[in-house]
């Protein structure tokens, strides 16, 4: 067995315990269900936000956002990202095939159990513009002391600043298990002013001005012509 066979059912191994563990609940602790979700898409019609998720086992996922609906990662341990773009260029782009850049990441959870680091790649669009990264829909967990059972987290697109989308939490939504009522926050707008993105004109080329003759006087036009007769210039 090759020593780069023997490293990635080594890499495999790890992942998979890790992955194991991972779905296993703590203990004292009961599930939180999160929903975040962008709530006024409809009102920005020239855009369009995309979900992009990647991981050590996914080399990617990308969807359409749709207003008003739960953000999804794929398995939890995957990371959310969303990039942006405006509909004219969405209808070139195919989410299965995007064109991608990528980068080697070391794994976080540690060697291959010979001190060798473990890397994996990440990828990420290259046609895309991101806007927000590490986003997490997944609740997960928390302590049974912690009264906490659901979560909703709403994003607001608020404009564009310098010809760059803005988008901002605009309320979050707890509710609770022990008879608590839900609590409701809500987060005031960005001064953002423009609506619609601002696109510069491109000037047209300046033309030189064609020469104008110059007009003389007559005594100029008389000194001008004995200047002439003499072999001078004018």
């Amino acid at each position: 067995m090759t020593k780069n066979m023997i490293l990635i059912i080594s890499v495999l191994g790890i992942l998979m315990i890790n992955f194991a563990s991972a779905d296993v609940p703590p203990e004292n602790s009961h599930p939180l269900n999160r929903c975040v979700k962008f709530v006024n898409l409809n009102n920005f019609s020239d855009v369009v936000l995309i979900g992009y998720y990647t991981g050590p086992m996914v080399k990617y996922e990308a969807y359409q956002i749709e207003n008003d609906k739960c953000l999804d990662k794929g398995y939890k341990l995957n990371s959310l990202y969303i990039y942006w773009t405006t509909k004219e260029k969405f209808h070139s782009i195919n989410l299965e095939n995007l064109k991608l850049d990528s980068k080697k990441v070391a794994w976080s959870g540690g060697d291959d159990g010979n001190g060798n680091t473990v890397y994996y790649d990440v990828y990420s669009p290259a046609n895309l513009t991101l806007l927000l990264e590490n986003i997490e829909p997944y609740g997960g967990y928390v302590n049974e002391n912690n009264p906490l059972i659901n979560e909703t987290i709403e994003y607001s697109v608020a404009g564009y600043s310098d010809g760059k989308l803005v988008v901002y939490i605009s309320k979050k939504t707890s509710e609770y298990n022990n008879g608590q009522s839900a609590k409701v926050e809500t987060f005031e707008k960005p001064d953002i002013n423009n609506k619609e993105s601002i696109s510069t004109p491109t000037p047209e080329p300046t033309q030189n001005p064609e020469p104008q003759p110059v007009k003389t006087g007559f005594w100029n036009s008389i000194s001008c012509f004995f200047k002439k007769l003499f072999g001078g210039s004018c």
